[in-house]
């Protein structure tokens, strides 16, 4: 029986951070091969999944988590005879539905700020010598606008990590446990 890997939830979250929420659609794609592989299906295609949530712009990865939540949560569990009383689909989906709705004009908000900030400290940087000792002496908000933006840069970095990983989290839980359940009875 094909089982799938057990993943570290701290280095999900890490992996995404790093890699700018990338590894997302990586997960997204091994979790549909897991499945395929686990369940025998063939009318899964995880090219197919990859391809939809991207272009999509991860508006398919809600239709994605009812799907293999469901499949998980219900095919799965019952493979291995786990009575599953917790399925957490609909969970994953309001989670996936609202960090989309508040992640979005959030995300959209802090790219607003740090185009700003980019653009307020190369105009004074632009319009001034680059002496920095000068530049310091004279103009010390300009260097706080580029603390800022950096700062603002790494929040953007954070929120979108945070808004994909959220329900990423609540399925790779479940497959955790089915997991090491199917490892262990071996």
């Amino acid at each position: 029986m094909n089982i799938g890997a057990v993943r570290s939830i701290p280095a999900m979250f890490l992996l995404n951070f790093i890699t700018l929420g990338i590894y997302h659609y990586y997960w997204i794609y091994y979790i549909t091969l897991e499945v395929v592989k686990f369940t025998k299906r063939k009318e899964i295609s995880p090219v197919l999944e990859l391809l939809l949530s991207v272009m999509t712009c991860n508006l398919y990865t809600i239709y994605w988590y009812n799907k293999y939540g469901n499949i998980i949560h219900k095919e799965i569990a019952l493979k291995i005879d786990e009575n599953d009383k917790d399925n957490k689909t609909q969970i994953v989906m309001t989670a996936s539905i609202i960090v989309l709705s508040i992640g979005i004009p959030i995300i959209g908000v802090l790219i607003f700020a740090f185009v700003t900030g980019v653009l307020v400290s190369g105009m004074s940087l632009a319009y001034r010598d680059f002496n920095v000792i000068e530049l310091i002496d004279y103009k010390p908000n300009v260097l706080l606008v580029f603390a800022g933006t950096i700062l603002v840069g790494f929040i953007i970095l954070f929120v979108i990590t945070a808004s994909l990983l959220i329900p990423d989290i609540i399925m790779q839980k479940k497959l955790n446990s089915i997991w090491e359940k199917i490892r262990n009875k071996k």
